[in-house]
């Protein structure tokens, strides 16, 4: 008798659309088009003001707060990746246990290197504004400057090489 093959799944990523069901996407998104904006009356004025900010920089930030708390956080930026999809430019979403961000502009890393500075308790429009100017922060290529580095120990290995021939003949 031989035995049935198994199967074993390890990891499986996780649905999380259903628990923002409740979410009114499409009207949120309608939102974003529109003022760049979805929250709560008395925090648009200033994020309308943050998105301002970063339009006369020649980016599409749009900006989601959401009163309702999802776990695990990864929610967050599974909705901002929904709405980036259907408004383009960069998403942040702000929400009470987390935040999530989704762009064509900037980097994973970039973004989440913004999340990562803002302490708890921040209001919406000061950590959008944190996040926004950490990815704007000019950083260092780093593939560039291991390239160059390469590049200058291969020539001092060859010019080392160089002298040393000389040397001997």
């Amino acid at each position: 008798m031989t035995p049935a093959l198994a199967t074993f799944v390890l990891a499986a990523p996780i649905d999380t659309t259903a628990q923002w069901a409740d979410l009114d996407i499409p009207a949120i998104a309608a939102a974003l088009q529109s003022t760049g904006v979805y929250a709560p009356a008395d925090q648009v004025s200033a994020l309308e003001q943050v998105v301002a900010g970063a339009a006369s920089d020649g980016y599409d930030l749009q900006i989601v707060v959401l009163e309702t708390s999802y776990s695990p956080f990864t929610v967050y930026r599974d909705i901002a990746t929904e709405l980036q999809s259907q408004v383009g430019g960069t998403v942040l979403v702000i929400g009470p246990s987390g935040m999530g961000t989704a762009s064509d502009e900037f980097s994973r890393v970039e973004l989440e290197d913004g999340t990562g500075e803002v302490k708890a308790g921040t209001s919406p429009a000061v950590a959008a504004q944190q996040i926004y100017d950490r990815a704007t922060d000019p950083h260092v290529d780093w593939t560039v400057l291991t390239i160059l580095l390469i590049v200058l120990v291969v020539l001092g290995a060859v010019g080392a090489r160089i002298a040393m021939v000389r040397r001997r003949g």
